[in-house]
C-alpha cells in the first residue's frame, strides 16, 4: 500500500510557524516585549504580516505562548531534578533543595532581565500569564507532593491542606524573586530564598 505523501502546504505552514516562533522568542529575550513589533518578526522571517496572523492571533498571543512553553519546560526540569534525589531524603531537605534549584535557575538560566519582563506582564495583565501564575501549574503540584509526603510520614504538620500550604511556599518564592528584581544586583536571591524556606519549614516541622 502506497504511503500518502505529506501535504506540502501543511509542511510549509508548520515550518513558517516554527520560524516565526523562534525569531520572536529570540527578539523577546533581547528586548522588552513592547519594543518588538510584528513587522520585526515578519521582516526577519521573510514573510508577510498576513502570514503571521495565519499562525498567531496576535503578538500578545505569541508572547503568551512563549511564556507558557518556558514555564512548562522549566517545571519539567524541576520535576526531573526531584526525581534524581534520594528516595529516603526527608521532606524538609527536599523542600530546601528544590528552593535552591529554583533560585539557581532564576539567576543563572532565566536571568534578571527576563524575570523583570515576566513581572511586567503579570502586573499589567496585557498578556495571558495564566501558565505562570495559575494554580494548575506543575510547580504547585511539585510542592504539594513534597508537603503531602512529609505530612503523611509524620515529618511535617499543618492545620491547612497540603494544597493550600503549597501555594504559600510558591507565593513566598515569588515574593523573594520580586524582591530580587527590585533590589538587583544588591540582593542574594539564592541565600534569601533558602533562608525564607527554612523559616516556613520551621513552622510546620515536627520537633
Amino acid at each position: 500500500m502506497r504511503q500518502k505523501k505529506p501535504d506540502k502546504r501543511k509542511v510549509q505552514g508548520a515550518e513558517t510557524k516554527k520560524k516565526l516562533y523562534e525569531i520572536a522568542e529570540r527578539l523577546f529575550s533581547e528586548r522588552n516585549f513592547s519594543d518588538v513589533m510584528v513587522e520585526d518578526i515578519t521582516d526577519e522571517a521573510g514573510v508577510t504580516k498576513g502570514a503571521f496572523y495565519v499562525h498567531f492571533e496576535s503578538k500578545n498571543a505569541l508572547i503568551a505562548s512563549v511564556i507558557a512553553n518556558h514555564a512548562a519546560s522549566t517545571d519539567m526540569d524541576y520535576k526531573t531534578f526531584l526525581e534524581g534525589l534520594p528516595v529516603q531524603m526527608p521532606a524538609a531537605e527536599i523542600l530546601l533543595a528544590l528552593t535552591e534549584k529554583i533560585a539557581e535557575v532564576l539567576t543563572g538560566t532565566i536571568g534578571f532581565e527576563n524575570m523583570k519582563k515576566v513581572y511586567q506582564m503579570l502586573l499589567t495583565e496585557t498578556v495571558d500569564t495564566e501558565a505562570v501564575k495559575g494554580y494548575d501549574r506543575e510547580l504547585y503540584a511539585l510542592f504539594y507532593q513534597i508537603l503531602e509526603k512529609g505530612i503523611h510520614q509524620g515529618e511535617l504538620k499543618s492545620t491547612m491542606p497540603a494544597e493550600v500550604l503549597a501555594r504559600h511556599f510558591v507565593a513566598a518564592l515569588r515574593g523573594i524573586s520580586y524582591e530580587w528584581c527590585i533590589r538587583y544586583p544588591d540582593f542574594d536571591l539564592k541565600k534569601q530564598a533558602v533562608d525564607h524556606c527554612r523559616l516556613l519549614i520551621e513552622g510546620i516541622q515536627v520537633k
